[in-house]
């Protein structure tokens, strides 16, 4: 972020085409197989819980993919679990409803939580998005955390993150008990890939505002002053 920008390799421009696997597996597949199943007479939560089966299955496909397991990942998978079998045990829809709230809510908490170690937890998830699994782009990006602007930067945007999914989890449960199963089940996972798309794209701009801020200092300090 402080050094010349001839010295820092290009990061990885995100693309939306990248969200697509997600879209489909927890926006489109959730809608499909819950409606599909009330058609044929399946009891609404039985249909839920097989509607939070392709989440999961998104989840193991990025694990195959990268060669990788990630903690964040193992807590979606535990929590999605967990939240499946009580609903089913307890035989309560409405809890069905708002597990996913459990899950957004559990996040936004990690993101807030994680102000107080090391590193925030959107330092390592926004390098995803920009070093992948590049190792001059990975040393870069740990590289940046020694500059004092740039840790400042990763703890707003990791506050600003775990505000967001805490208000989202609060609607979540807000729209469960108001609405009915059919309504929740097509909102809710539109709202939150829509966060999601919002935070991505409001990160980014904010990351390379900062950075242009940055060059321009550097440009100016460089620039002999005339008497």
């Amino acid at each position: 972020m402080a050094e010349p920008a001839s010295s820092a390799p290009p990061a990885r421009p995100f693309r939306f085409v990248q969200m697509l696997p997600m879209l489909f597996f927890d926006v489109v597949l959730p809608i499909a197989v819950y409606n599909l199943l009330t058609h044929y007479g399946v009891s609404t939560l039985w249909a839920l819980a097989a509607g939070g089966v392709s989440p999961a299955l998104n989840n193991l496909r990025s694990w195959v993919k990268s060669r990788r397991l990630e903690p964040l990942g193992i807590i979606v998978i535990a929590l999605m679990a967990a939240g499946t079998a009580a609903s089913l045990i307890s035989g309560s829809v409405l809890f069905a409803l708002i597990k996913e709230s459990f899950l957004t809510g559990v996040f936004g908490l990690i993101c807030l939580g994680s102000l107080f170690a090391g590193r925030p937890l959107l330092f390592t998830i926004v390098r995803q998005f920009v070093a992948g699994n590049d190792a001059d782009r990975l040393q870069w990006w740990n590289g940046l955390w020694q500059y004092p602007d740039f840790r400042c930067a990763m703890r707003f945007v990791t506050f600003v993150w775990g505000i967001a999914y805490v208000v989202e989890a609060l609607v979540r449960v807000a729209l469960a008990l108001t609405l009915k199963p059919a309504q929740v089940v097509a909102i809710s996972p539109i709202m939150g890939f829509g966060m999601l798309i919002v935070l991505i794209f409001w990160t980014q701009r904010h990351m390379l505002a900062l950075r242009d801020r940055k060059m321009r200092a550097a440009a100016a300090a460089a620039t002999p002053i005339n008497n």
